[in-house]
């Protein structure tokens, strides 16, 4: 049976697998991203586990809530973590800089997982998308895991805002349209 599992399972599911896997690899050794970066591999994975939950959402409008909590409920322990990460945030390349981890690999395969175990469940089984036993489960597990990562990826960006403000050199550039010159201001000031 697992076999059938396998070989009745789309392509493109192999190719989100390897995207997410890729994605999330880049993250075991240490590297510099701009801000924007930091977000998407979050933000892949919010979309992933809304659309695997949007079947329940029509179905159990309450299984919306339960995620929307568990979402929200998470990602304050996610920002704890990106607290706790060794991040620091490069002035002069405006990069943050960022050790090597396992856990964005280890969650974005969960949530894989967690899609792929329910793709294949309400495909044999297309009943478990009207039980509330089924969705609000899922909702709380896809909340849940999405809120952590996205609490993580939102406190690296706090950190790196407030690394940036609390740095004795860094400095903007803000240019006044009358002065053909740039005038240099503290963060801060």
């Amino acid at each position: 049976m697992f076999v059938q599992i396998l070989s009745h399972t789309p392509i493109w599911v192999w190719a989100i697998l390897t995207g997410i896997t890729v994605l999330g690899a880049s993250q075991l050794r240490a590297r510099q991203l701009p801000r924007w970066r930091v977000m998407a591999l979050p933000a892949t994975l919010l979309m992933l586990g809304l659309w695997s939950m949007a079947p329940g959402f029509r179905a159990h409008p309450a299984s919306a809530v339960i995620w929307l909590v568990a979402l929200l409920g998470m990602a304050t322990p996610g920002r704890r973590l990106a607290a706790r990460s060794g991040a620091v945030w490069l002035a002069g390349p405006q990069r943050l800089h960022l050790p090597g981890s396992t856990l964005p690999l280890l969650l974005a395969l969960t949530i894989f997982c967690l899609r792929y175990i329910n793709g294949v469940a309400t495909a044999m089984n297309p009943a478990l998308t009207a039980l509330p036993q089924w969705q609000w489960p899922l909702a709380i597990l896809f909340g849940g895991l999405s809120g952590l990562f996205m609490g993580r990826a939102l406190g690296l960006l706090a950190l790196s805002r407030q690394d940036a403000d609390s740095q004795p050199g860094s400095r903007t550039i803000d240019h006044d349209e009358r002065h053909p010159d740039h005038v240099f201001s503290r963060r801060g000031a």
